[in-house]
């Protein structure tokens, strides 16, 4: 489940129920249409993002369980670089073939094939594969509070999770909410977004520091 991995399986940091995003802010009004193309074009607008991220995390009973700040960038194709900040430091790294996971606290870095199924990794959205999103998903859309709101909800029964929402403002990506199957909701709220600027190539790359231990499971 390496989206939710990506941005849910880190290490846990109980906050208050204050700091925690309402989530149901962000709501769907016209389900009767099927708003994939819609989707599609405004994403095949988006060649990389670079941007800042809130991620809060709240299990069935609305309670949060995590919260944690970060910065990513993405370019497609599948390459993507997420950073999460101290105390729960932890980088992820796709070169759009290989993917690294290292934890600074563990001392351990991780190798893996990266797996290419936007119902599985939903990050790929962002950085060039929105194309598949019509033999994926269906697709909702609303707006609120000045956001354009989409709601995407798998077609395989299989999927890992029930509902994934998009939020935009003026055609930039602003929120990601993630609802899995056991009730547990992860919203992560991006800041200072740029859009389709070059991203050095060495960003998507990963080389291991001295001493840590390596898993190349590739």
């Amino acid at each position: 489940m390496l989206w939710l991995l990506l941005f849910a399986s880190l290490p846990m940091a109980a906050i208050s129920a204050e700091q925690a995003v309402d989530a149901g802010e962000v709501a769907i009004t016209d389900g009767a249409i099927d708003h994939t193309n819609q989707l599609v074009h405004l994403l095949g607008s988006i060649r990389s993002v670079a941007a800042n991220y809130t991620q809060i995390t709240l299990d069935k009973d609305s309670r949060v369980v995590q919260q944690l700040d970060g910065h990513l960038s993405v370019s497609g194709p599948g390459r993507f670089r997420l950073e999460s900040l101290a105390p729960n430091a932890q980088t992820l790294v796709s070169d759009g073939d290989s993917f690294w996971s290292y934890d600074s606290d563990l001392e351990q870095v991780i190798i893996t094939p990266l797996q290419r199924d936007i119902t599985q990794v939903p990050i790929l959205l962002l950085g060039g594969d929105a194309s598949a999103i019509a033999a994926s998903y269906r697709v909702a859309y609303g707006e609120q509070a000045g956001r354009e709101v989409y709601r995407l909800n798998p077609l395989d029964a299989s999927s890992l999770f029930d509902a994934l929402t998009l939020a935009f403002v003026a055609g930039e990506p602003r929120a990601i909410i993630l609802r899995d199957s056991l009730g547990q909701q992860t919203q992560i709220e991006l800041s200072r977004v740029v859009l389709n600027q070059p991203i050095p190539n060495e960003t998507f790359t990963f080389t291991p520091p001295e001493g840590v231990d390596v898993i190349d499971d590739r």
